[in-house]
C-alpha cells in the first residue's frame, strides 16, 4: 500500500474515521455549521458537526499554526530567581476539510516563521532562525485539504495560483467525486496518516484521476471574480504609477477597523505584551496586530513612519501585490479566499482595489 500514492476514501466511512481520532485523543478541526447559515472552522467534539460542502468562513487555517492570542511562556518569582515554564506539549491536530487558499497561507507561513531552516550547531549569521511554537504548531497537524468542485461567489484562488486544487503543499487532498473521495498524498506525514489507518482507505478506482482532473478545469469556470494580479496593477505599483492622489482615494473609504487583515489568512504582524498573573508571576504573549492601525509603526521617540491611513493602506496593498515582495517571498501576498471582500464596510476589498490600479487614468474611481 505504502508505493500507491493515490487513493478512494468513501464518504460513509468518514464519520467512523472522525470518531476514532476524537475518542483516540486527537484535536480534529473541520467546518461546521453556524447560526445563520455561515460556516466556520472549529474543533469538533462529535462526527455529527462536521458541515456538509460549504465556503470558506471568515477565520481560515493559520489559526491552527499562528493563533490570534498565543502564550509564549509563563514566569515566576522565587526565592532561587525567576522561573520559566514553557507552554505544554499539545497532541495531534487533524484539519479536515481546510480550502485549498487556506493551505497555501500556511505554507506561507512556513518561510515567514521559518519552518525547516537551520537551528542549533548548524545556525549561521544571517540565517533565519525556526520560531519554536509555530514549529510545535506546525509539526503537530496533518492537513487533509479538500479542492473545490464549485468556485465561491466572492472566490479568485485561480488568479492568485491558489486553488481550486493544489499541486503540492499538502499532506492528503480530497476530491469530492460524488459517493467517494478521491485521495492524493502529498507528503510522509500524509502516507504516516493513510497507513495508520489504512482499513479505511482503498486504492483508487481508475479514471478517479482523470475525474478529478476534470472537475478543477470544470471549477475554473465558475469563478465570478476574475482579476489579474501579475499583469497591469503590479506593473503600475512598481512604476510608480500611483500617485498620492490614489491611496487617498483608497483612504477616504477606509474607516481603519483592521477587518481586513484580521481575517486575511496572510497577514502577519503581531504584537508581544506582559500580562500579570499575580504578585510574582505573568505570562508574556503574542497576539494578532495590524499595520493599519497608527500605533503599530509608532516609534519611542513619538514619529509615525505611516502617519497617515493612505500611507497605511498603500503599504498593505504594497506587501501584497508589489514585485518586490513576490522576490522576497515564495508566492504573491494574497491567495483569493474572499474573505476581505465579504469583511471590508468600505468596499476597497483586494479585487476591488486591483480593478482600480488598473484604471488609474479614470479621473474617479468607485468601488
Amino acid at each position: 500500500m505504502s508505493q500507491n500514492k493515490n487513493y478512494s476514501l468513501a464518504k460513509s466511512k468518514v464519520p467512523e474515521l472522525l470518531t476514532r481520532l476524537i475518542k483516540k485523543g486527537d484535536e480534529v478541526w473541520g467546518p461546521m455549521a453556524g447560526e445563520n447559515g455561515d460556516n466556520f472552522f472549529g474543533q469538533l467534539s462529535s462526527e455529527k458537526e462536521l458541515a456538509g460542502d460549504y465556503i470558506n468562513g471568515y477565520l481560515g487555517a493559520k489559526r491552527f499554526v499562528f493563533p490570534q492570542i498565543e502564550e509564549m511562556f509563563n514566569y515566576k518569582k522565587s526565592k532561587s530567581g525567576l522561573e520559566l515554564s514553557q507552554p505544554v506539549e499539545m497532541p495531534r491536530a487533524v484539519i479536515w476539510g481546510i480550502r485549498s487558499c487556506d493551505m497555501s497561507a500556511v505554507n506561507y507561513f512556513d518561510s515567514f516563521f521559518g519552518k525547516g531552516t537551520k537551528s542549533g550547531p548548524d545556525w549561521k549569521s544571517g540565517d533565519p532562525l525556526p520560531d519554536p511554537l509555530y514549529e510545535a504548531r506546525r509539526n503537530r497537524a496533518v492537513f487533509i485539504t479538500i479542492g473545490c468542485n464549485v468556485a465561491g461567489p466572492k472566490c479568485f484562488c485561480v488568479c492568485t495560483d491558489s486553488g481550486p486544487f493544489l499541486a503540492q503543499g499538502f499532506d492528503i487532498q480530497l476530491t469530492d467525486l460524488g459517493d467517494r473521495y478521491f485521495v492524493e498524498v502529498g507528503s510522509p506525514k500524509g502516507e504516516e496518516f493513510i497507513n495508520e489507518f489504512k482499513e479505511y482507505f482503498t486504492p483508487a478506482q481508475e479514471g478517479d484521476q482523470h475525474a478529478r482532473r476534470t472537475l478543477e478545469n470544470e471549477s475554473e469556470k465558475t469563478f465570478q471574480q476574475p482579476i489579474s494580479f501579475f499583469a497591469k496593477a503590479m506593473r503600475r505599483m512598481d512604476q510608480g504609477h500611483l500617485k498620492p492622489e490614489f491611496w487617498q482615494k483608497v483612504a477616504d473609504y477606509c474607516i481603519g477597523c483592521g477587518g481586513c487583515i484580521y481575517v486575511c489568512p496572510m497577514c502577519s504582524c503581531f504584537d508581544v505584551d506582559d500580562k500579570a498573573l499575580g504578585e510574582n508571576e505573568g505570562m508574556r504573549y503574542r497576539s494578532w496586530d495590524t499595520c493599519d492601525f497608527a500605533g503599530f509603526t509608532r516609534e519611542v521617540s513619538g514619529h509615525n513612519p505611516r502617519a497617515t491611513r493612505a500611507d497605511r493602506r498603500k503599504r498593505w496593498f504594497y506587501h501584497k501585490v508589489s514585485m518586490d515582495y513576490l522576490e522576497k517571498n515564495p508566492v504573491i501576498g494574497c491567495v483569493g479566499c474572499g474573505r476581505c471582500v465579504i469583511a471590508c464596510p468600505g468596499g476597497i476589498d483586494m479585487p476591488t482595489v486591483i480593478r482600480w490600479m488598473r484604471k488609474t487614468d479614470s479621473e474617479n474611481p468607485k468601488p
